[in-house]
């Protein structure tokens, strides 16, 4: 039988998942969130430059994503987010946040908002009257008036009738202990002048056979660091299952030491745990956070270019369009969201 709706249920834990829990709860919601498992946000790099990336309203909003997190620090305690220095001759103003402190610290904070927080796998959903249905793995099922995927690369499997854009890639990084790192020390980011991640997302639909692609960088993650960064698509841009693990370890470390400046080529060749898990990305580039043509109720939050930018400005905004009784409240947080060219087209 049903649980009574707890008012907003979020599918997934990770990054996006988390803060909109966050954001919902300083609107008022009551907010039950099921954490699906495994989040690539925990192995993600977690940087965010201080400057737009592109010119556009979403990519401006983004580049105050520091302040976002030091506001969200204040309220919630350590989240892992730190200025960063960057190995550049010319400093910029960059940020990055700490993804073992994050995954350590955002599942108690968003407890002590006041988030019924459940982990377990997600069956099923299914529309009721005046609201929406999980049906848990365990044989359980979950009820709200408004439910969020927010479930990254599994959002698909979840709900197929997603808009056409938003597709599934997979992510490995090699995780380095302190040890590995040596005299290059923890606090050194290293970034790849582009990521040619993004434009692989760009042609994902025209690929008829799996493609991949090493991005080649290094960033602190606790007491250690990541490593590189492989992204493999299949044919069509949809990939529910990943590539080998030991063949895709392989492809990054091959690449990183036949290409990569020489510090980082060393220590590709050195002891290293390989983690892969997938990432949803939109092809056009900009996420997705709104409301599902055809599904009353329900929500979407993903396909992020830049998560640890975009998430925490966007996050208060589709809190607003969900919490808002009022129809021109509504109207008018959908209105802003839209400005900001991240809903899905209709």
């Amino acid at each position: 039988m049903a649980a009574a709706s707890p008012g907003v249920l979020i599918v997934g834990g990770g990054l996006a998942g988390g803060l909109l829990a966050l954001a919902l709860v300083e609107c008022g919601a009551a907010v039950q969130l099921v954490d699906a498992g495994a989040t690539a946000s925990w192995w993600s790099y977690g940087v965010m430059p201080g400057w737009p990336l592109a010119p556009n309203p979403l990519a401006r909003l983004a580049a105050g994503a520091g302040r976002a997190w030091q506001s969200l620090q204040r309220r919630h305690g350590d989240l892992g987010w730190r200025r960063r220095p960057l190995s550049l001759a010319m400093p910029l103003p960059l940020s990055q946040v700490d993804t073992a402190r994050l995954a350590e610290r955002l599942p108690a904070a968003i407890t002590a908002a006041g988030v019924d927080c459940r982990s377990a796998r997600v069956q099923a959903l299914s529309p009721l009257e005046g609201g929406w249905q999980l049906q848990l793995q365990d044989g359980t099922s979950l009820a709200a008036d408004q439910l969020v995927l927010a479930a990254g690369g599994l959002c698909r499997a979840l709900w197929p009738d997603l808009p056409p854009q938003l597709g599934c890639s997979w992510a490995g990084v090699l995780e380095l202990q302190a040890e590995a790192i040596g005299a290059l020390g923890a606090d050194l980011l290293r970034l790849p002048p582009r990521f040619t991640r993004l434009a692989l997302e760009q042609r994902a639909a025209q690929l008829q056979e799996p493609a991949w692609v090493v991005d080649a960088g290094l960033a602190p993650r606790g007491h250690g660091a990541l490593l590189g960064q492989l992204s493999w698509i299949a044919g069509g841009g949809e990939a529910l299952s990943g590539p080998p693990a030991t063949a895709a370890e392989s492809w990054l470390r091959c690449s990183l030491q036949q290409s990569a400046p020489a510090p980082l080529a060393e220590l590709a060749a050195g002891p290293g745990r390989y983690h892969q898990l997938p990432v949803a990305f939109c092809r056009d580039g900009r996420p997705l956070a709104g409301p599902l043509p055809q599904a009353p109720g329900l929500w979407l939050f993903s396909g992020f270019s830049g998560g640890f930018a975009q998430v925490p400005v966007l996050a208060p905004l589709l809190a607003q369009a969900i919490t808002a009784v009022e129809l021109e409240s509504r109207r008018l947080a959908l209105a802003e969201l839209e400005r900001l060219q991240v809903l899905p087209r209709r």
